[in-house]
């Protein structure tokens, strides 16, 4: 399997973005590095809430994450109280105390070398993943297998989701991000496409999947994935549409976190 077909993988993502957005035009061979943010704050006790500091590597360097340590992370609820996110190891900073709430917002704030950075997010309804599905799906001539998330999305615009997939605990790089503009009130039955060879699903391999509900900014963020060159989830975008205060790139939501997995038979 060389890549999934082109054209009905871009037909599963393009859930367009209305209206031109402003976006970052960003030199990945430039000298200086950009603070790159990857914070949430989710629903789940197990979970709770992470950060994730690092630094823009050139084009063609290694690709290694270079680690934002010694910061100063806190996020603020709605009713003002602070919580701290100490430094769990190079770069990530967590607290599995802080879970958020459905209708609040969530505010962050990163403070390093005099630079301070924020952004803020409301936690959406959570829209119950109902069940993972192996599934066959044709690919240039032979029969690959996928999975499938099912999930009713809700009457009413303004329901966003972003998804993770993993095979044996490792992340696939590619980014599956929705909107509801085509699926208001109906199934979402939306097979996650894998682009490259090498991820190709073998009988017995895990697979998990993990589903965000997320608000329209990262939404607009993670469709920038899908759309960049590098369709990666550990990758800055070609363009990315930050929801970052201050000089970095990046995103913060306040999304709620299910997780189901399967295994191929």
């Amino acid at each position: 399997m060389k890549k999934i077909n082109p054209i009905i993988y871009i037909a599963i993502l393009v859930f367009g973005l209305s209206g031109c957005e402003k976006v970052i035009d960003l030199d990945l061979n430039t000298s200086t590095p950009v603070i790159v943010v990857d914070g949430q704050v989710t629903n789940s006790l197990t979970v709770g809430s992470i950060v994730n500091l690092s630094y823009t590597n050139k084009v063609n360097s290694d690709n290694n994450i270079v680690p934002l340590i010694g910061a100063t992370v806190t996020i603020q609820e709605d009713n003002g109280t602070v919580y701290s996110l100490p430094e769990v190891s190079n770069g990530v900073y967590r607290n599995t105390s802080l879970a958020g709430i459905t209708g609040k917002t969530y505010h962050l704030k990163v403070v390093t070398n005099a630079v301070t950075l924020t952004s803020s997010s409301k936690m959406p309804t959570m829209v119950n993943f109902d069940s993972l599905v192996v599934e066959d799906f044709p690919n240039f001539g032979k029969t690959v297998k996928v999975v499938t998330p099912f999930y009713n999305d809700p009457k009413g615009l303004g329901n966003n989701y972003n998804l993770f997939l993993f095979k044996n605990g490792r992340l696939i790089k590619d980014a599956f991000a929705y909107d509801d503009l085509f699926i208001d009130g109906k199934k979402a039955t939306f097979p996650l496409i894998y682009s490259r060879e090498k991820d190709e699903f073998k009988k017995g391999d895990i697979i998990e999947v993990v589903m965000n509900c997320i608000d329209y900014n990262n939404y607009k963020y993670w469709f920038s994935f899908s759309q960049s060159s590098t369709g990666s989830p550990q990758a800055v975008p070609d363009n990315p549409i930050s929801n970052i205060k201050g000089n970095a790139i990046g995103v913060f939501g306040a999304n709620t976190y299910q997780k189901r997995n399967v295994v191929i038979p």
